[in-house]
C-alpha cells in the first residue's frame, strides 16, 4: 500500500509541475493519463523543457532512449519511480 500512496504523491506532484511549466493548462484539466501530444498538442520546447524540469527535480539521468517512450503523465512516473 505504501508503494502506492508513493505513486499516488508523485503523479501529482508531476501533473502540479507539468501545469506550472506549460502554464495554460487548467490543473483539472490533467490526469495520469494525460497525453501531451494528444490531448494538449504539447511538442518540442513546453515538451522539453518539462522534462528538463523533471530530470532537476528527481535528480534523474535517463538515457535517451528513456526520454523517446514518454507519452503520458503515468509513463513520466514510470520513468521516476524506475530511475529511483
Amino acid at each position: 500500500m505504501d508503494a502506492l500512496v508513493n505513486r499516488d504523491e508523485l503523479t501529482e506532484k508531476i501533473i502540479d509541475l507539468f501545469v506550472s511549466i506549460i502554464g495554460f493548462i487548467p490543473r483539472e484539466a490533467v490526469s495520469a493519463q494525460t497525453n501531451f501530444i494528444k490531448d494538449f498538442d504539447i511538442i518540442d520546447d513546453d515538451f522539453t523543457c518539462f522534462m528538463m524540469q523533471v530530470k532537476w527535480r528527481f535528480k534523474l539521468n535517463p538515457r535517451p532512449a528513456d526520454w523517446e517512450r514518454i507519452e503520458t503523465i503515468d509513463e513520466v512516473v514510470d520513468l521516476v519511480l524506475d530511475k529511483r
